[in-house]
């Protein structure tokens, strides 16, 4: 009877021992909880039992960290990849906005070469500073369309004049802007009177009449909004002549000459004249709208 007392004990006690290693761990967390001390050999052995489980979560910790790592470098090395592929090289470049330029000539200049990795050769900043560096393209703008299509957009500054300097053509914008010089009549407006002090091209053209050349080119802008074009404008102290053809003129204070190309009443002047076939003769602009025509030249 007292061996099989003793037996139910012992089962007992084993039952009582017995830990997953889920109820263990669990275990470990709270001791320091608990403000036990005890120099019993099981204690001892359950805090090494403690070390030795937090030795493994942190290997494990670790070791998923590598993995993570390792997983997240090869799937930036096979995008990098990717996008040197020949599935971005660039097959079709577009052009739109160009007027004085064409298409080819844009491209040449942008340095865009089909074959070229879209995203990389040249890049987006490199064909914009290209061909910002020429005064006739005011902004740029480059997208791409995938896979393989590269989109140049540019923005020209229109060249409206030309300057007389020497024996060369300063050709400017409508904002004074020096597009280019060169030794051929570029068929533009002339503008004659001025006195150049500095021609530089990219830069703003200046004169010693600066304030006569401000005049100008403003009257300039609404002329070629007006649908309007003369031939030469001479600039004098007082006035201005401007020349609808070699033998018709519009004589003018450039504030009275923008006021009336502005409202429309130079233009219809002009057509009423064309459609009776006078090329030769003088319109005079004077003060409270009035405008008068003489035959004379």
């Amino acid at each position: 009877m007292g061996e099989k007392i003793k037996e139910e004990k012992n089962k007992e006690a084993n039952k009582t021992m017995t830990f997953s290693k889920k109820d263990f761990a669990k275990a470990c967390e709270e001791m320091p909880k608990k403000n036990i001390v005890t120099n019993s050999i099981e204690s001892t052995i359950e805090k090494i039992g403690c070390r030795e489980v937090e030795r493994k979560k942190k290997k494990h910790r670790k070791k998923h960290y590598l993995v993570r790592l390792l997983g997240g470098a090869t799937a930036v090395i096979a995008f990098v990849l990717f996008l040197f592929s020949p599935f971005f090289n660039v097959d079709k470049i577009t052009v739109t906005g160009n007027h004085y330029y064409s298409d080819k000539e844009v491209i040449v200049m942008s340095g865009a070469v089909t074959g070229n990795n879209l995203i990389f050769k040249p890049g987006k900043k490199k064909i914009i500073k290209n061909l910002e560096t020429n005064p006739y393209f005011r902004e740029v703008n480059v997208k791409r369309r995938l896979p393989s299509t590269l989109e140049i957009d540019v923005e020209e500054r229109k060249q409206v004049a030309n300057i007389k300097y020497g024996n060369k053509y300063v050709v400017i914008s409508e904002s004074g802007i020096i597009l280019r010089i060169g030794s051929i009549d570029p068929k533009l407006t002339l503008l004659k009177g001025l006195t150049l002090s500095k021609i530089k091209v990219g830069e703003q053209v200046r004169a010693e009449e600066k304030v006569t050349l401000k005049e100008t080119l403003s009257m300039v802008a609404l002329m070629n909004k007006g649908d309007l074009f003369f031939k030469k404008i001479q600039v004098k102290d007082r006035y201005i002549e401007a020349y609808v053809f070699d033998t018709l003129i519009v004589r003018g204070t450039p504030d009275r000459m923008k006021e009336v190309i502005d409202n429309g009443d130079l233009q219809k002047v002009i057509n009423k004249l064309y459609k009776s076939k006078i090329k030769r003769g003088t319109i005079n602009l004077g003060d409270h709208n009035y405008i008068s025509f003489s035959p004379a030249f």
